[in-house]
């Protein structure tokens, strides 16, 4: 808790409160790729195509109401020869070529018990499918701003406990509100946690079991003060 008492500056009481607000989140995000190597450009492009309609297809499969599937990006590059010293001066020899797809998925406002489930078969479904790599899952709350608020409000409350806290201290009396204003946010717009696997009695291949999401606001107040 930071805070002064200001006897100069009209007689104010500086302090900051904090709140926290912990919910479980109502959505999920993840990244599943397919990273292909293959002798020609043509090769490692096509397989890659290849693979990326399957996973897609998968996931659709699942029909998961609400669900977003959509392929965000692909890239492809040489693979050159390993180089010795005295290779190092020359043009590398470009052995095959590398080819790169991502697929986004993203669940919004479901409840916490469908998102348990679902994320551990979109997970089966998309590697199954052929993806070889993935982000992992993250949960996260669709409407942050609402839990933000509460927060604000809880921090008002802490300031006001704060600043009667000193005021007891000092044997000072406060008359009223000065000034408040918010000194930042704590996962207010991007509220989210990485998944966490947990065996239980619902396990599958993948058990996911997603925890609560904390977000936190501070405030800043200045209370008037008399002495008693």
């Amino acid at each position: 808790m930071n805070s002064m008492v200001k006897s100069t500056d009209l007689q104010v009481v500086e302090v900051e409160g904090t709140g926290t607000v912990s919910l479980p989140p109502d959505s999920l995000r993840t990244n599943v790729s397919v990273e292909i190597r293959g002798e020609s450009l043509e090769a490692a492009r096509e397989e890659a195509a290849a693979r990326t309609r399957a996973i897609v297809c998968a996931l659709e499969g699942l029909q998961i109401p609400s669900l977003q599937v959509r392929n965000v990006g692909v890239s492809v590059s040489p693979i050159p020869e390993g180089e010795t010293e005295r290779e190092r001066l020359a043009p590398p020899r470009i052995i095959g070529y590398e080819a790169t797809s991502t697929v986004s998925v993203i669940l919004e406002g479901a409840p916490l018990d469908v998102l348990r489930v679902e994320s551990s078969r979109i997970l089966e479904a998309a590697l199954s499918a052929g993806a070889n790599q993935t982000s992992g899952i993250r949960f996260f709350l669709s409407a942050p701003q609402e839990a933000y608020r509460a927060a604000l409000k809880a921090s008002i409350v802490d300031a006001e406990r704060n600043a009667g806290a000193i005021a007891e201290a000092a044997k000072i009396k406060l008359v009223g509100w000065r000034s408040v204003s918010s000194a930042g946010e704590d996962d207010g717009g991007r509220a989210w946690q990485m998944a966490a696997s947990r065996i239980g009695p619902r396990s599958t291949t993948f058990p996911i079991e997603p925890g609560e999401i904390e977000v936190a606001a501070t405030v800043r107040a200045r209370f008037r003060f008399a002495k008693r």
